[in-house]
């Protein structure tokens, strides 16, 4: 356990610690802050949480069977142009009928409203954007693992025994396993 700078709740302290044991050290843990709470999206425990290859984005999955992506908000305008040059070239077939419920969390939502969101937390030293950049449904159970590739694909597994393949641009599932 270490005492970790907590930015969010000043005067919390023996905020738990675990590094991967996958991976072995050594690890650099002095100066670690908590500035941001990724809180009030997912309902119940988050069992997994990955950052992408380029580490600017963060999927999260857990006990709701919801698959969700963090963008940087430094990096928002970038996803936000690919997504939409993708879109524009592209014809997308008629998504199956259990991917209708995932969608992208940012189109959503009053974009306009999202951002201005996002200039009023700058102050805090939040990393992330306010809301989920995609939030992705189909899942019957709680989502145990995800996986990127280089690319922005995302592979992820649940205890309903399907993998699911998802790619940041769009908004459904484009392969079940």
């Amino acid at each position: 356990i270490f005492d970790i700078v907590d930015e969010v709740n000043p005067g919390e302290q023996n905020i738990k610690l675990k590094a991967s044991n996958s991976h072995k050290g050594p690890y650099e843990l002095e100066n670690i802050q908590h500035v941001q709470e990724l809180c009030g999206e997912h309902a119940g425990p988050i069992w997994c949480m990955k950052f992408s290859c380029c580490g600017r984005l963060l999927a999260t999955a857990g006990q709701d069977k919801v698959l969700r992506v963090w963008v940087v908000r430094d990096a928002f305008q970038f996803f936000q142009d690919m997504r939409t040059k993708y879109n524009a070239e592209k014809v997308s077939p008629t998504p199956s009928q259990e991917s209708l419920v995932s969608h992208h969390s940012l189109e959503d939502h009053n974009f306009t409203a999202i951002i201005e969101a996002a200039k009023l937390e700058e102050g805090k030293k939040s990393i992330f954007m306010p809301k989920p950049f995609c939030t992705y449904t189909g899942h019957t159970s709680d989502l145990l693992d995800v996986s990127w590739s280089k690319n922005y694909f995302l592979l992820s597994s649940s205890m309903d025994k399907t993998v699911r393949l998802w790619h940041i641009s769009r908004k459904e599932c484009l392969c079940c396993f």
